[in-house]
């Protein structure tokens, strides 16, 4: 059983971050932002983060967060795992635990980095996310699902910002991806530096030329920093 630490580091890979995306999006509650997390079921939202709502809602069902946690489940990935509230952090590593458990049988989280995002590998969280299709494209639990090619999409976007702000290329190895390193990035691609400059900079530069081409539009130098310091937001 991977620890808690495992999955902190898995959940900053592309792979990890594009999961996470894929699961909220085909349960509904991918809201772009700390809205998503506080999800219950039927589309309210929790009061607060600090701990799991447990309320049956509709009188249905007590899935609630992110990833659509029942009571139980929730409670025994908290025992399991060290989890001291109901925050984002601590939704995220409860997911990926609970996707490594159903794809144990396929090599677990370390396939969906060689193989992807496969139909055999939706297929096995299947059981666990009742809007994932299995292999013939139906519910586990016989509720609607979302297509394999929509969440293969969703998927693949969901990897481009660790792809562009985080990965490192031609085996570099330490590529600076704070906030001083993109601020120092972006001053050297606007001084005409002869450093060579990053897929970041050139992001930056290109964006920043498409903003002066259109000044009634154009955001406020602070904006437009912060867009590319904080790229999950």
């Amino acid at each position: 059983m991977a620890d808690r630490k495992f999955y902190e580091q898995f959940r900053k890979t592309p792979e990890g971050q594009a999961l996470l995306r894929t699961i909220r999006f085909a349960e509904g509650t991918e809201r772009g932002g700390p809205d998503s997390y506080r999800v219950m079921f039927g589309g309210s939202l929790a009061p607060d983060l600090k701990r799991h709502p447990d309320v049956v809602m509709k009188g249905r069902s007590t899935a609630a967060g992110a990833y659509q946690f029942l009571t139980p489940t929730w409670t025994s990935a908290q025992k399991r795992l060290g989890l001291t509230s109901f925050g984002p952090v601590e939704q995220d590593i409860a997911a990926l635990d609970l996707a490594r458990s159903r794809a144990m049988g396929l090599g677990g989280l370390s396939y969906l980095q060689k193989q992807g995002l496969t139909p055999d590998f939706v297929a096995a969280l299947a059981p666990e996310w009742a809007s994932l299709p299995t292999k013939e494209g139906k519910s586990y639990y016989g509720q609607p699902v979302k297509k394999y090619q929509k969440l293969q999409e969703v998927y693949t976007q969901g990897l481009k910002p660790l792809e562009t702000t985080g990965q490192v290329s031609g085996g570099q190895q330490g590529q600076d991806v704070s906030s001083n390193g993109f601020l120092q990035g972006f001053l050297k691609a606007m001084t005409g530096s002869n450093t060579k400059e990053t897929s970041v900079t050139n992001l930056l530069k290109q964006e920043l030329m498409g903003q002066l081409l259109a000044p009634q539009t154009m955001a406020s130098p602070l904006d437009f920093l912060s867009s590319y310091l904080n790229p999950y937001a």
